[in-house]
Protein backbone atom coordinates (compact mmCIF):
# COMPACT_ATOMS: atom_id res chain seq x y z
CA UNK A 1 0.00 0.00 0.00
CA UNK A 2 1.60 3.03 -0.89
CA UNK A 3 0.48 7.01 -1.31
CA UNK A 4 1.95 9.78 -3.02
CA UNK A 5 1.38 13.66 -0.69
CA UNK A 6 1.46 16.90 -2.78
CA UNK A 7 4.71 18.82 -2.44
CA UNK A 8 3.23 21.92 -1.22
CA UNK A 9 1.50 20.40 1.97
CA UNK A 10 5.13 18.86 3.85
CA UNK A 11 6.45 22.10 4.89
CA UNK A 12 9.97 22.69 7.39
CA UNK A 13 7.63 23.29 10.41
CA UNK A 14 4.14 21.18 9.46
CA UNK A 15 2.21 19.88 7.03
CA UNK A 16 -0.39 22.05 5.89
CA UNK A 17 -2.53 22.76 2.75
CA UNK A 18 -6.24 23.53 1.45
CA UNK A 19 -8.55 20.82 2.16
CA UNK A 20 -9.82 18.59 -0.67
CA UNK A 21 -7.66 19.93 -2.83
CA UNK A 22 -3.81 19.95 -1.88
CA UNK A 23 -4.95 18.21 1.75
CA UNK A 24 -7.07 15.40 0.59
CA UNK A 25 -9.28 13.35 3.39
CA UNK A 26 -7.48 9.95 2.83
CA UNK A 27 -3.69 11.86 3.54
CA UNK A 28 -4.82 12.42 7.17
CA UNK A 29 -4.73 8.35 7.25
CA UNK A 30 -1.26 8.32 5.41
CA UNK A 31 0.22 10.92 8.03
CA UNK A 32 -1.06 9.15 10.70
CA UNK A 33 0.85 5.86 9.25
CA UNK A 34 3.95 7.45 8.58
CA UNK A 35 4.33 9.35 12.11
CA UNK A 36 3.29 5.59 13.76
CA UNK A 37 5.87 4.27 11.88
CA UNK A 38 8.47 6.70 12.84
CA UNK A 39 7.53 6.51 16.12
CA UNK A 40 8.23 2.96 16.18
CA UNK A 41 11.17 2.77 14.72
CA UNK A 42 12.31 5.05 17.50
CA UNK A 43 10.76 2.62 20.11
CA UNK A 44 7.51 4.89 21.02
CA UNK A 45 4.58 3.64 21.43
CA UNK A 46 2.35 5.66 22.50
CA UNK A 47 1.01 9.38 20.53
CA UNK A 48 -1.57 11.85 21.98
CA UNK A 49 -3.64 13.71 19.24
CA UNK A 50 -5.85 16.76 19.27
CA UNK A 51 -7.50 18.50 16.85
CA UNK A 52 -9.23 21.86 16.21
CA UNK A 53 -12.97 22.84 15.40
CA UNK A 54 -12.25 23.22 11.77
CA UNK A 55 -15.20 21.76 9.79
CA UNK A 56 -12.74 19.18 8.27
CA UNK A 57 -10.90 18.13 11.41
CA UNK A 58 -13.70 15.47 12.09
CA UNK A 59 -12.39 13.76 8.71
CA UNK A 60 -8.60 14.19 8.74
CA UNK A 61 -9.16 12.99 12.80
CA UNK A 62 -10.72 9.94 11.80
CA UNK A 63 -8.55 8.75 9.02
CA UNK A 64 -5.30 9.91 11.47
CA UNK A 65 -6.54 8.14 14.28
CA UNK A 66 -6.94 5.17 11.94
CA UNK A 67 -3.35 5.50 10.94
CA UNK A 68 -1.80 5.91 13.96
CA UNK A 69 -4.05 2.71 15.52
CA UNK A 70 -2.71 0.64 11.86
CA UNK A 71 0.62 1.25 12.85
CA UNK A 72 0.39 -0.16 16.11
CA UNK A 73 0.78 3.24 18.21
CA UNK A 74 -1.75 3.41 21.91
CA UNK A 75 -3.32 6.37 21.04
CA UNK A 76 -5.05 9.12 23.75
CA UNK A 77 -7.61 11.00 22.18
CA UNK A 78 -8.06 14.30 23.88
CA UNK A 79 -10.89 16.11 21.33
CA UNK A 80 -10.87 19.51 20.35
CA UNK A 81 -8.45 21.49 21.97
CA UNK A 82 -5.80 24.29 21.40
CA UNK A 83 -2.46 22.77 20.63
CA UNK A 84 -0.53 23.91 23.72
CA UNK A 85 -3.01 21.41 25.45
CA UNK A 86 -1.59 18.65 23.32
CA UNK A 87 1.99 19.38 24.12
CA UNK A 88 0.56 19.50 27.90
CA UNK A 89 -0.88 15.93 27.76
CA UNK A 90 2.67 14.35 26.03
CA UNK A 91 3.96 15.16 29.13
CA UNK A 92 1.32 14.82 32.00
CA UNK A 93 0.60 11.58 30.36
CA UNK A 94 3.91 10.41 29.91
CA UNK A 95 3.23 9.67 26.03
CA UNK A 96 5.68 9.57 23.66
CA UNK A 97 4.65 11.99 21.22
CA UNK A 98 1.98 14.01 20.35
CA UNK A 99 -0.11 15.11 16.95
CA UNK A 100 -2.60 17.89 16.47
CA UNK A 101 -4.64 18.47 13.40
CA UNK A 102 -5.17 21.96 12.58
CA UNK A 103 -4.15 25.10 9.87
CA UNK A 104 -3.01 27.63 13.13
CA UNK A 105 -4.42 30.70 11.85
CA UNK A 106 -5.12 29.95 8.19
CA UNK A 107 -8.16 30.60 6.67
CA UNK A 108 -11.11 28.17 7.09
CA UNK A 109 -9.97 26.22 3.76
CA UNK A 110 -6.84 25.12 5.34
CA UNK A 111 -6.17 22.17 7.62
CA UNK A 112 -2.90 20.56 8.24
CA UNK A 113 -0.52 18.68 11.55
CA UNK A 114 1.74 19.91 13.60
CA UNK A 115 3.48 17.46 15.30
CA UNK A 116 5.97 16.83 18.88
CA UNK A 117 7.74 13.76 20.48
CA UNK A 118 9.04 13.41 24.13
CA UNK A 119 12.64 14.62 22.87
CA UNK A 120 11.69 17.54 21.36
CA UNK A 121 10.32 19.49 17.70
CA UNK A 122 9.76 16.88 14.78
CA UNK A 123 10.59 19.08 11.85
CA UNK A 124 12.07 19.67 8.96
CA UNK A 125 13.80 16.52 7.34
CA UNK A 126 11.62 14.19 9.49
CA UNK A 127 8.52 15.61 7.74
CA UNK A 128 9.98 15.86 4.62
CA UNK A 129 10.66 11.67 5.39
CA UNK A 130 7.17 11.56 5.01
CA UNK A 131 7.19 11.52 1.79
CA UNK A 132 9.41 8.96 0.21
CA UNK A 133 8.40 6.74 3.31
CA UNK A 134 4.54 6.53 1.63
CA UNK A 135 5.73 6.14 -1.64
CA UNK A 136 7.41 3.02 -0.69
CA UNK A 137 4.96 1.74 1.64
CA UNK A 138 7.46 0.53 4.11
CA UNK A 139 5.30 0.91 6.95
CA UNK A 140 4.77 -0.88 10.39
CA UNK A 141 2.18 -2.69 10.99
CA UNK A 142 0.44 -3.51 14.70
CA UNK A 143 -2.67 -3.17 16.76
CA UNK A 144 -3.25 -0.20 18.53
CA UNK A 145 -5.63 1.33 20.58
CA UNK A 146 -7.38 4.25 21.58
CA UNK A 147 -8.13 5.73 24.84
CA UNK A 148 -10.72 8.93 24.95
CA UNK A 149 -9.96 11.72 27.76
CA UNK A 150 -10.92 15.07 28.53
CA UNK A 151 -7.93 16.52 30.14
CA UNK A 152 -9.32 20.38 30.34
CA UNK A 153 -9.25 20.44 33.75
CA UNK A 154 -5.30 19.44 34.55
CA UNK A 155 -4.50 21.20 31.80
CA UNK A 156 -5.81 24.67 33.09
CA UNK A 157 -4.97 23.34 36.63
CA UNK A 158 -1.45 23.55 35.23
CA UNK A 159 -1.89 27.11 33.30
CA UNK A 160 -3.14 28.23 37.07
CA UNK A 161 -0.52 26.97 38.77
CA UNK A 162 1.74 29.95 36.96
CA UNK A 163 -0.23 32.66 38.15
CA UNK A 164 1.67 35.29 40.32
CA UNK A 165 -0.76 38.25 40.67
CA UNK A 166 -0.53 40.60 43.26
CA UNK A 167 -3.24 40.87 45.28
CA UNK A 168 -3.84 44.61 44.83
CA UNK A 169 -4.27 44.14 40.90
CA UNK A 170 -7.87 43.45 39.88
CA UNK A 171 -7.44 43.34 35.63
CA UNK A 172 -10.23 44.25 33.41
CA UNK A 173 -9.84 42.00 30.32
CA UNK A 174 -11.75 41.32 27.19
CA UNK A 175 -10.73 37.90 25.89
CA UNK A 176 -10.96 36.84 22.26
CA UNK A 177 -10.11 33.27 21.27
CA UNK A 178 -11.36 34.07 17.82
CA UNK A 179 -14.11 30.99 16.69
CA UNK A 180 -10.86 28.56 17.44
CA UNK A 181 -9.69 25.96 19.66
CA UNK A 182 -8.51 27.55 22.51
CA UNK A 183 -12.58 28.92 22.95
CA UNK A 184 -12.73 25.03 23.83
CA UNK A 185 -10.92 25.66 27.54
CA UNK A 186 -11.50 29.06 27.97
CA UNK A 187 -14.23 29.44 30.33
CA UNK A 188 -12.95 26.82 32.82
CA UNK A 189 -9.46 29.12 32.56
CA UNK A 190 -11.10 31.92 33.35
CA UNK A 191 -12.68 30.31 36.41
CA UNK A 192 -10.50 31.75 39.24
CA UNK A 193 -8.38 34.11 37.56
CA UNK A 194 -8.92 37.53 39.86
CA UNK A 195 -10.15 40.55 38.42
CA UNK A 196 -13.40 41.05 35.90
CA UNK A 197 -13.33 39.18 32.35
CA UNK A 198 -15.54 39.19 29.35
CA UNK A 199 -15.68 36.90 26.49
CA UNK A 200 -16.04 37.61 22.53
CA UNK A 201 -16.49 35.26 19.42
CA UNK A 202 -16.03 31.97 22.56
CA UNK A 203 -17.48 29.59 20.66
CA UNK A 204 -15.60 27.25 18.44
CA UNK A 205 -16.72 27.49 15.16
CA UNK A 206 -14.58 26.15 11.91
CA UNK A 207 -16.09 28.81 9.78
CA UNK A 208 -14.87 31.72 11.96
CA UNK A 209 -17.76 33.84 11.76
CA UNK A 210 -16.61 36.75 13.17
CA UNK A 211 -12.79 37.60 11.55
CA UNK A 212 -10.13 35.76 10.50
CA UNK A 213 -8.36 33.70 13.51
CA UNK A 214 -4.82 35.94 12.86
CA UNK A 215 -3.97 38.36 15.60
CA UNK A 216 -1.17 39.62 15.06
CA UNK A 217 -3.36 41.70 12.13
CA UNK A 218 -4.40 44.74 12.90
CA UNK A 219 -7.86 44.06 11.18
CA UNK A 220 -8.64 41.44 13.13
CA UNK A 221 -8.15 42.68 16.45
CA UNK A 222 -10.77 45.21 15.72
CA UNK A 223 -13.70 43.70 17.42
CA UNK A 224 -11.81 43.19 20.40
CA UNK A 225 -10.17 46.40 20.46
CA UNK A 226 -13.79 48.51 20.16
CA UNK A 227 -15.13 45.82 23.16
CA UNK A 228 -11.71 46.64 25.05
CA UNK A 229 -12.78 50.52 24.10
CA UNK A 230 -16.34 50.25 24.73
CA UNK A 231 -16.38 48.62 28.48
CA UNK A 232 -13.45 50.39 29.66
CA UNK A 233 -10.62 47.09 30.22
CA UNK A 234 -7.32 47.63 30.40
CA UNK A 235 -6.34 45.61 27.84
CA UNK A 236 -7.73 42.64 25.41
CA UNK A 237 -5.83 38.92 24.56
CA UNK A 238 -6.91 37.45 21.45
CA UNK A 239 -5.40 33.81 20.26
CA UNK A 240 -5.08 32.49 16.90
CA UNK A 241 -6.98 29.64 15.63
CA UNK A 242 -4.92 26.78 17.88
CA UNK A 243 -4.14 28.57 20.47
CA UNK A 244 -0.01 28.53 20.00
CA UNK A 245 -0.15 32.63 19.46
CA UNK A 246 -1.22 35.83 21.43
CA UNK A 247 -2.05 39.22 20.31
CA UNK A 248 -2.66 41.69 22.62
CA UNK A 249 -4.62 45.48 22.80
CA UNK A 250 -3.90 47.86 25.36
CA UNK A 251 -6.57 49.93 26.82
CA UNK A 252 -7.04 52.36 24.09
CA UNK A 253 -7.24 49.27 21.63
CA UNK A 254 -3.87 49.44 20.18
CA UNK A 255 -2.18 46.36 19.16
CA UNK A 256 0.71 45.45 20.26
CA UNK A 257 3.00 43.24 18.05
CA UNK A 258 4.36 40.10 18.87
CA UNK A 259 7.94 41.52 19.22
CA UNK A 260 6.78 44.68 21.45
CA UNK A 261 5.21 41.72 23.94
CA UNK A 262 8.82 39.98 23.76
CA UNK A 263 10.22 43.19 24.99
CA UNK A 264 7.63 43.41 28.06
CA UNK A 265 8.65 39.45 28.76
CA UNK A 266 12.43 40.25 28.29
CA UNK A 267 12.61 43.04 31.02
CA UNK A 268 10.91 41.34 33.54
CA UNK A 269 12.82 37.91 32.61
CA UNK A 270 16.04 40.30 32.92
CA UNK A 271 15.45 41.13 36.23
CA UNK A 272 15.55 37.53 37.71
CA UNK A 273 17.99 36.36 34.85
CA UNK A 274 20.84 39.57 34.34
CA UNK A 275 22.61 38.93 31.35
CA UNK A 276 20.88 36.17 30.04
CA UNK A 277 19.76 35.69 26.45
CA UNK A 278 16.60 36.10 24.99
CA UNK A 279 15.84 35.18 21.41
CA UNK A 280 13.69 36.38 18.67
CA UNK A 281 13.47 36.18 14.40
CA UNK A 282 14.56 38.21 11.81
CA UNK A 283 11.27 40.12 10.83
CA UNK A 284 11.55 41.61 14.49
CA UNK A 285 11.95 45.29 15.30
CA UNK A 286 15.46 46.83 15.80
CA UNK A 287 13.67 48.09 19.34
CA UNK A 288 13.89 44.54 20.74
CA UNK A 289 17.52 43.78 19.89
CA UNK A 290 18.41 47.25 21.42
CA UNK A 291 15.95 47.05 24.33
CA UNK A 292 17.19 43.48 25.34
CA UNK A 293 20.84 44.82 25.14
CA UNK A 294 20.48 48.35 27.17
CA UNK A 295 18.99 45.91 29.92
CA UNK A 296 21.89 43.96 30.37
CA UNK A 297 20.80 40.90 28.27
CA UNK A 298 22.52 38.86 25.11
CA UNK A 299 19.74 39.43 22.01
CA UNK A 300 19.74 36.59 19.66
CA UNK A 301 18.64 36.69 16.31
CA UNK A 302 17.34 33.20 14.75
CA UNK A 303 15.27 31.72 11.60
CA UNK A 304 11.44 32.33 11.49
CA UNK A 305 9.21 29.17 12.62
CA UNK A 306 8.24 27.59 16.00
CA UNK A 307 9.86 24.73 15.65
CA UNK A 308 13.15 26.59 14.49
CA UNK A 309 12.78 28.51 17.76
CA UNK A 310 12.00 25.83 20.01
CA UNK A 311 15.47 23.49 18.84
CA UNK A 312 17.67 26.65 19.21
CA UNK A 313 16.54 27.42 22.55
CA UNK A 314 17.39 23.67 23.62
CA UNK A 315 20.76 24.00 21.98
CA UNK A 316 21.61 27.24 23.43
CA UNK A 317 19.67 26.99 26.81
CA UNK A 318 18.06 30.08 26.01
CA UNK A 319 15.35 31.09 28.53
CA UNK A 320 12.64 33.23 26.57
CA UNK A 321 12.10 33.96 22.88
CA UNK A 322 9.25 34.71 20.99
CA UNK A 323 8.54 36.04 17.40
CA UNK A 324 6.20 38.85 15.99
CA UNK A 325 2.98 36.41 14.95
CA UNK A 326 2.62 36.34 18.82
CA UNK A 327 4.49 32.89 19.83
CA UNK A 328 6.15 32.96 22.67
CA UNK A 329 8.30 30.08 24.01
CA UNK A 330 9.26 30.45 27.89
CA UNK A 331 11.85 27.77 29.17
CA UNK A 332 9.96 27.29 32.12
CA UNK A 333 6.78 25.80 29.94
CA UNK A 334 9.29 23.68 28.13
CA UNK A 335 9.68 25.53 25.44
CA UNK A 336 6.67 25.28 24.36
CA UNK A 337 4.56 28.36 22.99
CA UNK A 338 1.19 28.39 24.83
CA UNK A 339 -1.13 31.71 24.08
CA UNK A 340 -2.78 30.84 27.41
CA UNK A 341 0.56 30.64 29.35
CA UNK A 342 1.74 33.55 27.95
CA UNK A 343 -1.19 35.04 29.04
CA UNK A 344 -0.33 34.07 32.63
CA UNK A 345 2.94 35.77 32.69
CA UNK A 346 1.52 39.08 30.89
CA UNK A 347 -1.20 39.23 33.88
CA UNK A 348 2.11 38.70 36.43
CA UNK A 349 4.20 40.92 35.15
CA UNK A 350 1.44 43.73 34.81
CA UNK A 351 0.66 43.66 38.02
CA UNK A 352 4.04 44.18 39.19
CA UNK A 353 4.20 47.27 37.30
CA UNK A 354 3.09 50.98 38.37
CA UNK A 355 2.35 51.97 34.57
CA UNK A 356 -0.92 50.30 32.84
CA UNK A 357 -0.06 48.93 29.67
CA UNK A 358 -1.29 51.50 27.73
CA UNK A 359 1.41 53.71 29.31
CA UNK A 360 4.16 50.93 28.93
CA UNK A 361 3.11 51.20 25.07
CA UNK A 362 3.06 55.33 24.39
CA UNK A 363 6.64 55.10 26.44
CA UNK A 364 7.90 52.87 23.77
CA UNK A 365 10.10 54.51 20.89
CA UNK A 366 8.10 55.20 17.22
CA UNK A 367 9.37 53.55 14.61
CA UNK A 368 8.16 54.16 10.95
CA UNK A 369 7.46 50.43 9.61
CA UNK A 370 5.94 49.02 6.72
CA UNK A 371 3.80 46.45 8.64
CA UNK A 372 4.39 42.75 7.17
CA UNK A 373 3.47 42.90 3.37
CA UNK A 374 3.36 39.43 1.53
CA UNK A 375 3.56 39.00 -2.31
CA UNK A 376 2.41 35.69 -3.42
CA UNK A 377 4.58 33.75 -5.58
CA UNK A 378 4.76 29.75 -5.51
CA UNK A 379 7.62 27.75 -3.67
CA UNK A 380 10.13 27.97 -6.47
CA UNK A 381 9.73 31.57 -7.20
CA UNK A 382 10.55 32.60 -3.84
CA UNK A 383 14.20 30.53 -3.75
CA UNK A 384 14.54 32.08 -6.68
CA UNK A 385 14.20 35.54 -6.04
CA UNK A 386 15.62 35.45 -2.59
CA UNK A 387 18.88 33.48 -3.96
CA UNK A 388 19.07 36.21 -6.55
CA UNK A 389 19.04 38.98 -4.52
CA UNK A 390 21.68 37.90 -1.99
CA UNK A 391 24.10 37.09 -4.76
CA UNK A 392 23.39 40.54 -6.00
CA UNK A 393 23.92 42.08 -2.35
CA UNK A 394 27.17 39.65 -1.31
CA UNK A 395 28.85 40.54 -4.88
CA UNK A 396 28.14 44.21 -4.13
CA UNK A 397 29.64 44.06 -0.74
CA UNK A 398 25.87 45.56 0.82
CA UNK A 399 26.36 44.01 4.41
CA UNK A 400 23.27 41.61 5.11
CA UNK A 401 22.07 38.85 7.31
CA UNK A 402 21.40 35.72 5.62
CA UNK A 403 19.66 33.29 8.52
CA UNK A 404 16.75 33.10 7.16
CA UNK A 405 16.12 35.41 3.93
CA UNK A 406 17.55 38.29 3.97
CA UNK A 407 17.57 41.11 6.74
CA UNK A 408 19.47 44.19 5.28
CA UNK A 409 20.90 47.23 7.96
CA UNK A 410 19.47 50.60 7.70
CA UNK A 411 20.31 53.96 9.03
CA UNK A 412 18.47 52.77 12.45
CA UNK A 413 16.25 50.36 10.99
CA UNK A 414 16.33 47.37 7.86
CA UNK A 415 14.74 45.81 5.37
CA UNK A 416 13.96 42.18 5.12
CA UNK A 417 12.18 39.36 3.00
CA UNK A 418 11.86 35.90 3.76
CA UNK A 419 9.56 32.48 2.26
CA UNK A 420 6.75 31.70 4.07
CA UNK A 421 6.46 28.21 4.85
CA UNK A 422 2.99 28.58 5.72
CA UNK A 423 1.56 30.37 2.84
CA UNK A 424 2.62 31.05 -0.71
CA UNK A 425 4.15 34.49 -0.21
CA UNK A 426 7.41 36.37 0.28
CA UNK A 427 7.39 37.97 3.37
CA UNK A 428 8.49 41.52 3.86
CA UNK A 429 9.20 44.17 6.24
CA UNK A 430 10.80 47.91 6.46
CA UNK A 431 11.33 49.89 9.69
CA UNK A 432 13.35 53.01 10.25
CA UNK A 433 13.21 55.37 13.09
CA UNK A 434 13.14 58.01 10.01
CA UNK A 435 10.30 58.28 7.35
CA UNK A 436 13.21 59.51 4.89
CA UNK A 437 14.82 55.78 5.46
CA UNK A 438 11.96 53.88 5.65
CA UNK A 439 11.44 55.25 1.93
CA UNK A 440 14.87 54.70 0.87
CA UNK A 441 14.36 50.94 2.06
CA UNK A 442 11.41 50.75 0.47
CA UNK A 443 12.73 51.71 -2.85
CA UNK A 444 16.07 49.03 -2.14
CA UNK A 445 13.71 46.28 -1.78
CA UNK A 446 11.19 47.49 -5.17
CA UNK A 447 14.60 47.83 -7.41
CA UNK A 448 15.91 43.93 -6.38
CA UNK A 449 12.72 42.41 -6.66
CA UNK A 450 12.01 44.23 -10.34
CA UNK A 451 15.91 43.17 -11.58
CA UNK A 452 14.37 39.38 -10.13
CA UNK A 453 11.72 40.20 -12.47
CA UNK A 454 8.77 40.44 -9.35
CA UNK A 455 6.34 43.38 -9.72
CA UNK A 456 6.20 44.72 -6.41
CA UNK A 457 2.77 46.58 -6.39
CA UNK A 458 2.32 45.60 -3.18
CA UNK A 459 4.75 47.33 -1.73
CA UNK A 460 3.63 51.72 -0.82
Amino acid sequence: MTHHFSPEILKEGDIRGVFGTELKPRDGYFIGRCFGTVLNTRGKESCVLGRDGRLSSPELHRQALQGLIDAGIAVFDIGVVPTPAVYHAVFHLRAQAGMMITASHNPPEYNGFKFITDEGTFHGEEIQGFAALAASGEFTTGEGSVTTLDLTGPYTAYLHSFLDIRETYHPRVVWDPGNGAAAAVLPQFLTGLPGEHRVICGEVDGTFPHHHPDPSIPKNVEMLARTVRETGAGLGIAFDGDGDRIGVVDGEGVLLYGDQLLVLYAQDYLTVKPGAAVMSEVKSSQFFYDEVAARGGRPVMWKVGHTNQKQKMREDDIGLAGETSGHIFFAENRGYDDALFAAVKLLNLLSRRTETLTEIRKAFPVYHDSGEIRIALDTAARNRVIAEIRERLAGSDRPFVGIDGIRAPLDMGFWMLRSSQTQPHLTIRVEAARRATLEAGLKELRDQLRLSGVESGELP
